[in-house]
């Protein structure tokens, strides 16, 4: 009974102490059954084919957040500078190329896509390692994994609309060099 005081002491203090949450990369994103293959370069810019014809794309300004595994959101229906989610659609003509992501090559035949820009959405992503931008800045990689929910994407041209129920961009490696 003399140690009661002391225990309910040491009880208080556990109870106050603030612990430091670990979170597990990919943090809230759950893994789906069938994993389509994206890719990705820069801080941080992925894609990923919808079919021969159609690519989503997603840039996220890796500058304006604070890069953790624990899960961020962003809601698209508000236009931010530093997210981009777009659908590139291709005309399809046989002599011009149209999709030529993450690569250093400018072809001289590279043809205009349809982008449908993202209205709506909720778009959660989690990185691979916290504060993974390096310096110097070229040994930077790291991966990301990106999911939208209820995608909604606009194309102001010809008034039209594409919807995308959920896309995930899974275990996508980003960083300096383009991959």
């Amino acid at each position: 009974m003399k140690y009661f005081p002391i225990y309910i002491f040491a009880m208080i203090l556990n109870c106050c102490e603030k612990s430091e949450i670990i979170y597990e990369y990919p943090d809230g994103i759950s893994q789906p059954d069938i994993i389509k293959e994206s890719h990705g370069c820069g801080n941080i810019f992925v894609y990923q084919y919808i079919d021969s014809l159609k690519v989503l794309t997603v840039w996220i300004n890796a500058d304006e957040y604070n890069l953790t595994e624990k899960c961020q959101y962003i809601d698209l229906s508000g236009s931010s500078p530093s997210v981009s989610v777009m659908l590139q659609i291709s005309p399809n003509n046989p002599d011009s190329i149209y999709f030529n992501f993450c690569n250093d090559v400018v072809y001289p035949n590279e043809g205009e896509t349809i982008k449908y820009k993202a209205i709506s959405g909720k778009l959660y992503f989690s990185v691979s390692e916290d504060n993974p931008i390096k310096d110097p800045i070229w040994q930077t990689f790291y991966n990301v994994t990106i999911r939208i929910e209820n995608l909604c994407l606009y194309y102001q041209a010809n008034d039209d609309e594409f919807v995308i129920k959920e896309i995930v961009f899974w275990d996508v490696g980003v960083g300096w060099l383009p991959g």
